[in-house]
């Protein structure tokens, strides 16, 4: 079998776990990827992903910290997978579609939406391919709920609400999380939310929003359950309070182009947790948009309500691609310890992919600008104090929050 030619850009707790994605994706009769490289501007930082990549996948990757310097030893590379902040997405990615090399990028796409045309635009005068690593819509549920869907089960839907609230004051993974001009907890959670309403309804048309900082100070936990070797080593250093800039709770209605109503409510601070999902139907509701690890619902016109292994039971129609069949033979990821990496080694699959045989990309550039365009509609709407369009947020029409990001990072395209 042929086999994709790829390194890996960043080194800190995500690309760990990109890296035990690959492992996932080398167990199986469907690898695609040989792991060529690490580069991070840390070398202790891809020095220690190193030996985690030695002990997952049998052999030491070399390391760099210049992509330049990789490019050079290892000629025949074919593309990156880049797990850096999103900060500096735009600027990575763009250098290595330059380079000539094919990119997986994480969520969020890019720090702000032209960044993200940065990227769109760069992949397109080079002939390659730009994919955004959105996992959520690849679990089971998602794509259960998508069946369900497209297949009348609850006939036409005509309103919809996703509530992802949580109280607290603590980090949020990392401290810079909470920076607005590195990817606020809006943008970073954010984009998983608009990807599995426009995944499941459809493309955004209006959105009126609110979004607001409520804790302006966050703290340390006392402890962390990650136990990859580099966020206990980050979680040791980290500092007992970090300052925090970017809102972390918001609320909106968006208006979709099938004339679908979604309440969108998120938020991880302050006082109270509310976690409600429901797409409702002339014909029966659904009680999720899926997720990773979780659970379709249905409930039929006739009141009866299906968890996701009873739904399989009642229906003959749904079919997974053969890779995730594969890492999910009772097509239910819940409860299943890996599902992170199995549906990050899908995404990786899913490039080497594209890059070998052309098939398509999933999430393209421009899907990942809108789901983007999508959270910042909220902070641009709350800006603005008026209702907002997906087109004018997506050509930068409406861009007052968005330029002072641009601004502090020197972002001008």
């Amino acid at each position: 079998m042929d086999k994709l030619k790829l390194a890996l850009i960043g080194c800190g707790g995500m690309g760990t776990r990109h890296l035990y994605g690959l492992r996932e994706l080398a167990r199986t009769p469907f690898n695609n990827i040989a792991l060529c490289a690490l580069c991070d501007l840390n070398r202790d930082h891809a020095e220690l992903a190193a030996r985690e990549a030695e002990q997952l996948l049998g052999a030491k990757p070399p390391v760099f910290t210049s992509m330049e310097a990789m490019v050079q030893a290892i000629p025949d590379l074919m593309a990156v997978d880049v797990v850096t902040d999103p900060s500096v997405h735009h600027t990575v990615v763009c250098q290595a579609l330059d380079m000539g090399l094919h990119v997986l990028v994480e969520k969020p796409m890019a720090i702000s939406v032209k960044a993200c045309h940065a990227m769109i635009a760069a992949g397109e005068r080079n002939g390659r391919k730009l994919s955004v690593a959105e996992n959520y819509r690849r679990d089971p549920s998602a794509r259960l709920t998508r069946h369900l869907l497209d297949t009348g089960r609850i006939g036409t839907p005509y309103m919809a609400m996703l509530h992802a609230v949580r109280g607290g004051n603590e980090i949020f993974i990392t401290p810079w999380r909470h920076l607005k001009d590195r990817g606020g907890p809006l943008l970073d959670m954010g984009v998983h939310y608009a990807d599995l309403i426009r995944y499941q309804l459809g493309d955004v048309v209006e959105v009126y929003g609110d979004a607001r900082l409520v804790e302006p100070v966050r703290k340390k936990q006392r402890a962390i359950r990650d136990q990859y070797a580099f966020y206990q080593r980050r979680f040791r250093a980290m500092s007992s309070e970090v300052p925090a800039t970017a809102e972390d709770t918001a609320m909106a209605m968006m208006k979709m182009e099938s004339g679908v109503t979604v309440s969108f409510m998120m938020g991880i601070g302050g006082h109270g947790a509310c976690r409600n999902q429901l797409i409702l139907g002339d014909k029966g509701c659904l009680q999720s948009f899926g997720n990773r690890g979780s659970q379709a619902i249905w409930q039929s016109a006739d009141g009866a309500v299906r968890d996701q292994d009873a739904i399989l039971d009642a229906i003959d129609d749904f079919e997974l691609h053969p890779l995730l069949d594969h890492f999910f033979p009772t097509e239910n990821s819940a409860g299943d310890r890996a599902v992170d990496w199995k549906l990050i080694a899908y995404e990786q699959w899913e490039l080497a992919r594209a890059v070998l045989n052309g098939d398509p990309i999933e999430v393209n550039g421009t899907e990942g600008m809108k789901d983007v365009a999508a959270i910042y509609a909220i902070c641009e709407s709350a800006r603005a104090g008026r209702t907002v369009t997906a087109t004018e947020i997506e050509r930068g029409e409406v861009y007052a929050y968005q330029a002072e990001i641009d601004d502090a990072l020197g972002i001008d395209t």
